[in-house]
């Protein structure tokens, strides 16, 4: 009886931590999606972006570099005379990544952003792909596959960016009418090479 009382105690402390445990990632990970202007008015706009974009997950190509970098200890101290020299030309975002609608307006100012990927990123919804409009008047290459959070609302917002030049649609499962929505898209963006692909 003793035993049986302990052991109900004991699991009922455990769901207590877990629970709390479980608010807090909630709220640290939320805490990564907030603005925080401060930041960037300490660092720039381009590597508070980045270090968002690291905090969730997803990495950055620095233009004129070769590879992406994806962790954090990688980015430069607040004290470094060269932080203007690190500018966001590319962003992936996969399955590890949590970034959100909540943190795009860290992409204000990162005028040399060209190409983004998500890549099976469960995070990225419709609000997401409408905030894309920040970057309208320098993204040229987007890239979407498998992204389970996104309709034909997403989709259609893409028709906003209008400095693209090329767009990858693939296993976008949830459109209702993808030839209609591709055949839009090709019409609001003529200068746009727009491929789709289903896996349906």
């Amino acid at each position: 009886m003793l035993r049986t009382l302990q052991s109900h105690i004991f699991k009922q402390n455990m769901i207590k931590m877990n629970t709390r445990y479980l608010w807090q990632w909630i709220d640290d990970t939320f805490n990564w999606q907030v603005l925080d202007d401060d930041r960037i008015k300490e660092i720039g706009p381009n590597l508070a972006c980045a270090e968002w974009l690291m905090k969730n997950g997803a990495r950055v190509k620095w233009k004129g570099c070769k590879e992406y970098v994806s962790h954090y200890d990688c980015l430069p101290n607040s004290t470094s005379i060269h932080l203007k020299q690190f500018l966001i030309e590319q962003v992936y975002a996969g399955k590890e990544a949590s970034i959100s609608h909540i943190g795009f307006s860290y992409f204000k100012n990162c005028t040399n952003i060209s190409k983004i990927e998500f890549d099976g990123c469960d995070s990225i919804d419709n609000e997401a792909l409408n905030k894309l409009n920040i970057l309208k008047d320098y993204l040229i290459a987007l890239k979407i596959n498998d992204c389970v959070n996104i309709s034909d609302q997403g989709i259609k917002s893409l028709e906003q960016l209008q400095a693209l030049k090329y767009l990858e649609l693939k296993n976008i499962n949830a459109l209702s009418h993808p030839e209609i929505m591709i055949d839009h898209l090709k019409a609001k963006l003529p200068e746009c090479n727009v491929q789709y692909c289903s896996n349906l």
